[in-house]
């Protein structure tokens, strides 16, 4: 029996030998995959390495409408970003001023949407452990960001015959441009699609008491206490969007008429500019889906939004 147990000591060596290279090939090629493929599609990384970098005192701050409705000149930088919420915008619009100092020209979204409940959850999510200044993980396949859906990218990178497509094209400025035509959309998917819309971005019907329009309050006035020209910019929708508003409930257009008078009143106590862009833009084939823009339509949008908030020779030189 000792023989036996003697002759598979060498076995039982090898198997482990196999596995832990096995186990150090795969992870290997991970790590590779995610700095080669994943990292450069990255729009999350990719917009924090921005905001970490970015010295300029032009700035956008948002949500989606402005990630990809506005195509940033040099020196703007475009630090929307997609579903971000109110608190979230607070915090980053906070950080961005002790980083810069003194800001001369921000653009701040001002779409009732942005106000809706489920838009704010009182929560930061991710934000301060993504934005923090601690040394990035060794293995960026490993870390919390890219672990749990390293199979999932895997599966995608194989499915698009071993490439990582995104449809998306992250500017130098940190603009989000997207392509897609809402023109060519069937009947019954624009229907369908507007009314989940409309009534995901209902606003807060309590606007005036909420969380929401304090901390939304205390971005504008931070910023024009620094010195910074403020234009708050309600972004381009489809006239299908607005037209869905319209046909919403009394109660429900209340909301939203409420909101924009808010805006308005906020942006003339301060002294910030005021541009309600609703219908800036009719050619439907310039957006990608009823209330976002296109990267054509951005690009055409861009120089007309610059020219409302800042005068037809804004000071942007570098």
């Amino acid at each position: 029996m000792n023989s036996s147990i003697s002759n598979s000591k060498p076995l039982i060596s090898v198997f482990v030998i196999c596995v832990v290279g096995i186990f150090c090939l795969l992870a290997g090629a991970s790590e590779l995959f995610v700095r080669i493929y994943v990292l450069p599609q990255d729009t999350m990384a990719r917009h924090v390495s921005l905001f970490k970098e970015t010295n300029s005192p032009y700035a956008v701050f948002g949500d989606s409408h402005a990630a990809r409705g506005f195509n940033a000149p040099a020196p703007f930088v475009n630090l929307a970003y997609p579903e971000e919420n109110i608190h979230q915008m607070a915090w980053k619009a906070e950080r961005y001023l002790a980083q810069v100092g003194t800001p001369k020209q921000i653009l701040i979204q001002a779409d009732p949407h942005q106000f809706r409940d489920y838009n704010f959850e009182d929560s930061l999510g991710e934000y301060p452990g993504q934005f923090s200044e601690r040394p990035a993980s060794l293995f960026l396949s490993l870390s919390s960001r890219y672990r749990i859906q390293l199979s999932r990218l895997w599966r995608s990178f194989f499915k698009n015959r071993m490439q990582m497509v995104s449809n998306i094209e992250i500017t130098s400025q940190g603009s989000l441009l997207s392509p897609g035509d809402f023109s060519s959309w069937p009947e019954l998917k624009r229907q369908g699609y507007l009314e989940e819309r409309v009534a995901l971005h209902q606003p807060n019907n309590k606007l005036a008491s909420s969380r929401q329009a304090v901390m939304y309050r205390t971005i504008v006035t931070n910023f024009i206490k620094s010195g910074a020209e403020v234009c708050l910019v309600v972004f381009p929708t489809t006239p299908a969007y607005r037209a869905h508003i319209a046909s919403l409930s009394q109660t429900e257009r209340k909301a939203w008429r409420d909101t924009f008078d808010f805006l308005e009143e906020l942006a003339q106590e301060e002294g910030a500019v005021f541009v309600d862009h609703r219908a800036a833009v009719s050619d439907l084939s310039l957006f990608r889906d009823p209330d976002h823009l296109n990267k054509e339509g951005a690009v055409r949008y861009s120089p007309i939004l610059l020219e409302s908030c800042f005068g037809s020779d804004p000071t942007i030189s570098a």
